[in-house]
């Protein structure tokens, strides 16, 4: 009697599972990144990490008005071009450095950034926080986050 019991509390807790998971899933559009908000309201997540591109010792500006059209904002958009980063979404999400470049249209590889691709002569390297990071892309963004992608001769500082 108890291997049954046993069983029924496990078939209970596994359908609860994918009932919750179904749900949940189905309460997100397709693809978060393709979410235009009408307005700052309603959201589940509202975050600003700051992102600086170094190109050749040179900063490389990132534009106003990144994701922004006149249907919407994006999940990730700049309002200014001072490397903020607005990330808000009316669900939980976790965002990734390569979703900014994916909104934005631009190129950004563990390689490249733009069109300018490391090679014997030069380096690509993305920091967060201070640290070098070697997920490139696939580093999340979190709130006052400094992320910077510096692309530099090799042998250059990180400056």
């Amino acid at each position: 009697k108890k291997k049954w019991l046993y069983a029924g509390i496990g078939a209970i807790i596994l359908i609860s599972i994918v009932a919750f998971v179904s749900m949940k899933k189905s309460a997100q559009p397709q693809d978060v990144l393709d979410i235009n908000l009408a307005e700052h309201k309603d959201l589940a997540l509202h975050i600003h990490p700051h992102l600086s591109i170094r190109i050749l010792g040179q900063e490389h500006p990132i534009p106003a008005g990144i994701g922004i059209s006149p249907n919407g904002m994006r999940v990730i958009h700049t309002h200014k071009p001072d490397g903020n980063l607005h990330v808000e979404s009316p669900y939980p999400h976790l965002f990734y450095l390569q979703d900014f470049f994916t909104i934005w249209g631009k190129r950004f590889t563990g390689q490249c950034i733009f069109e300018y691709c490391a090679d014997g002569n030069h380096t690509l390297k993305v920091y967060a926080n201070g640290e070098e990071s070697s997920l490139y892309g696939l580093v999340p963004l979190y709130d006052l986050d400094d992320i910077r992608i510096v692309y530099e001769e090799t042998g250059g500082n990180r400056s």
